[in-house]
């Protein structure tokens, strides 16, 4: 590590430069609409009526294509672009493309060709439904935003340019001083859309800082009139339909990988899932269209409305890229927050997205298709290799190890490490499974080193004392590798406290306002600050590389062949400071700490998965069966499930963590999931005023039998295509139908607890006690 001589030194000069630092920033107003979807866009240009233009002439598709040419063509696939050659004055070019599926003859258009047409929608509007581009730029002077379209001709002008299997197109937003040149090529299977940030110019970005581009934004856009339905990554998966009716709720707008976790809300928002595949699907007409961020994913957020809301007609779907993030502060007793942009170069090298058509010639197509789609992108072009065994189910557990606990010596309040589940103990839960039947199981050891039970960072693989030491961690650890039990030490280095040659005034994430990032625990009832919580540090990206190589090492060194990270697979975030790390950054340096404890230490556990870190994880836990349930949508999806099922082994998250454990138990048979288990070994009064608080409900002795009966049933229904793809899966009411790539068929009745695979039946309530929760 850092020698601690210099981290000391530097942490004194830190701390004398505190005073004129905490002066600036009082209070973070943070991510306004992190924790939910955006309000209904509206636009600061939006002043013209919704009056369609008396010139306006409606046009058939065939007219359309009579204008065009055929930029590329092969075997699958033709793409049409604007016939810019023989352009005139009265017959101008066009900022529209179109994408032609050879086998089934279907053309999905970047733009809707009769977007002028748009009776509700403002002339601004009916410019973005008409553009390729809308990008926004920032004013750091003035502390604003504006949004400019590629459509709108008084704004921006566009010059082609032929290129192999396609065209570049350099679109000049002339009153903002920003051009950007964009690639459309034609692949074997899709249309690659790529834009090279280091060929942007900027003019003046004192003035006019360019922030994000939103891509195609009405790509496969659907009219008023059209059936069909967006299909969004958001936790387990979700379902838009298209026109329903939904005009009042919130627009979709998330990022993806989740949000940047450097802004501090002030208030704690609503608890909602996670984006964690940079993809989406759109399905309409017997048609699909995946789509997928190749690059730039880490600053992606995807983007979806339905008819009548942003005032227009139709139902869109698309990428937009955070280019350079914000942060909103206030200043002394102001009441108005104030917006600061990040400055310096474009940290995300490149932006590309693909466009695959998808379609079978049975006219079914549908979201598994969408999800097949991406599976085959991922294991094809994403580094995914297959990992699931044949005829495999293993029972996830999650064992907590030590906490911090207050406590009174002599009269003098102390807090001391304090075991809830020490390795003995650990070895009684999983022998004790085991006797009831439970021979496979994958075991994470939680807050298994002084370290990690004193919130400092973790990486020195040495077993706390507290919960009995080496030798009894030693001899934990030879009796499951002797059992064929997989076990996963884990550490948490998202938070920490000063220790262990980090502290909190050298290695703390910085804001793009410039202050320190802290976690902050908020109160359960009223969502603000815990004022008896001690706030804890942001660990800064710019850490990862060293601690994880070390940790790798040290986890070698001790003979240790799992390792988990904890929740660092599933998160992204920056430092805005001198170091400058970009969630870009972060995310290449975590693929690359991943592939190398993979390579030293062996095998890896991910507490949920972000796309990038799938090609470097051989199991995934805590994955989500439901989306974050925002007003918008119409239908949770097993979307994730869907595309994972025969690649990576995965698990739900803890049937005994739900509130209804039964409807989670039949949804994880019915989407071939693993099931999960938090368990400790004290009793739920030894966790108050604890961090362990939150698992009031693991008290192994409650869990025992209702694991072993819940995990008997699973692997008997699924235990035997644990290798296969999910090739069908059908909802209807309460009853969940669900086809193999080997021809097994599974349904489950979410209502009834009855579940039959290839026509033998059993029943939830021959396994599970009525009621579920602490039967």
């Amino acid at each position: 590590m850092q020698t601690k001589w210099k981290r000391m030194l530097a942490c004194f000069l830190a701390m004398s430069m505190m005073a004129s630092a905490g002066s600036i920033v009082v209070n973070s107003e943070g991510d306004k609409d992190a924790a939910g979807d955006k309000p209904a866009a509206s636009d600061k240009e939006d002043t013209g009526e919704s009056t369609v233009s008396d010139d306006f002439v409606a046009r058939t598709e065939q007219q359309v294509l009579d204008s065009m040419i055929v930029a590329a063509e092969n075997d699958k696939l033709i793409f049409y672009v604007w016939d810019y050659e023989n352009a005139t004055e009265d017959a101008p070019v066009e900022d529209i493309f179109a994408l032609k599926n050879k086998e089934t003859g279907y053309i999905w258009w970047s733009s809707p060709f009769n977007a002028g047409g748009d009776p509700n929608a403002t002339p601004t509007l009916r410019k973005e439904l008409a553009s390729a581009l809308t990008i926004e730029y920032g004013d750091p002077k003035s502390r604003s935003t504006s949004y400019v379209r590629s459509g709108d001709s008084s704004r921006c002008a566009f010059s082609y340019s032929s290129i192999t299997d396609g065209v570049k197109v350099t679109y000049n937003f002339r009153k903002a001083g920003i051009q950007i040149p964009v690639e459309y090529t034609l692949k074997e299977d899709y249309l690659s859309v790529r834009i090279n940030t280091e060929k942007i110019t900027e003019k003046n970005t004192s003035e006019k800082l360019l922030t994000s581009i939103k891509l195609l934004t009405a790509f496969g856009a659907g009219d008023s009139e059209a059936e069909g339905y967006f299909v969004v990554p958001d936790g387990s998966g979700a379902r838009i339909n298209f026109n329903n009716g939904k005009t009042n709720a919130s627009v979709y707008a998330q990022r993806v990988y989740g949000k940047d976790i450097t802004a501090v809300p002030t208030t704690k928002g609503a608890v909602t899932e996670q984006v964690y595949l940079p993809m989406y699907g759109i399905v309409r007409d017997d048609n699909a269209l995946m789509v997928v961020a190749d690059k730039g994913d880490s600053n992606a957020q995807i983007n979806a409305a339905v008819s009548g809301q942003s005032k227009s007609s139709y139902n869109l779907c698309n990428f937009q890229f955070i280019l350079r993030s914000t942060d909103t502060f206030y200043m002394g007793g102001d009441t108005t927050p104030l917006t600061v942009f990040e400055s310096g170069s474009i940290k995300t090298k490149e932006i590309a997205v693909r466009y695959y058509p998808v379609a079978d010639t049975a006219g079914t197509t549908d979201y598994v298709d969408v999800a097949a789609a991406y599976r085959n992108y991922l294991t094809t072009d994403g580094g995914v290799t297959p990992k699931v065994q044949p005829n495999a189910s293993d029972l996830y557990v999650d064992i907590y190890g030590g906490v911090e606990k207050s406590t009174n010596i002599l009269g003098i309040p102390v807090t001391l490490k304090t075991a809830m589940t020490d390795f003995d103990q650990t070895r009684e839960i999983i022998s004790s499974l085991k006797d009831r039947g439970v021979d496979d199981m994958v075991v994470a050891l939680n807050n298994w080193t002084n370290a990690g039970i004193a919130g400092k960072v973790d990486y020195k693989a040495k077993a706390a004392g507290v919960l009995g030491g080496k030798s009894d961690f030693q001899d934990l650890t030879k009796y499951l590798s002797d059992n064929g039990i997989a076990y996963y030490p884990t550490v948490n280095n998202k938070k920490f406290y000063s220790g262990q040659g980090f502290f909190a005034f050298t290695d703390t994430a910085i804001r793009v306002s410039g202050s320190y990032s802290r976690i902050v625990s908020y109160e359960r009832a009223f969502g603000t600050p815990d004022s008896f919580k001690d706030t804890i540090s942001l660990l800064s990206p710019s850490n990862f590389s060293e601690i994880y190589s070390d940790l790798t090492d040290n986890y070698s060194k001790a003979g240790i062949t799992g390792v988990s990270i904890g929740e660092m697979t599933s998160l992204l975030y920056g430092d805005y400071g001198k170091k400058a790390i970009s969630r870009d950054d972060m995310k290449n340096i975590m693929t690359d700490s991943l592939s190398g404890m993979q390579k030293g230490v062996g095998s890896v556990l991910a507490d949920t998965a972000n796309a990038y870190a799938l090609p470097y994880v051989d199991h995934v836990t805590n994955v989500p069966l439901s989306s974050s349930g925002f007003d918008v949508i119409d239908e949770d999806l097993p979307l994730y499930q869907l595309v994972m099922h025969g690649v990576l082994p995965y698990a739900t998250t803890a049937i005994n963590g739900s509130a209804d454990s039964e409807r989670l138990l039949l949804q994880a048979i019915a989407t071939g999931s693993n099931l999960h288990f938090d368990l400790l070994h004290e009793e739920t009064s030894e966790l108050k005023d604890t961090d362990f608080d939150i698992y009031y409900y693991a008290h192994y002795a409650n869990w025992l039998d209702t694991a072993a009966q819940e995990y008997k049933l699973a692997s008997t229904v699924t235990g035997a295509v644990s290798d296969q793809t999910i090739v069908d899966y059908i909802q209807q009411d309460d009853v969940i139908t669900t086809t193999y790539a080997n021809g097994t068929v599974t349904t489950v009745n979410l209502k009834t607890g009855q579940i039959t695979c290839n026509g033998t039946s059993y029943a939830l309530s021959d396994y599970v006690e009525e009621g579920g929760l602490l039967s």
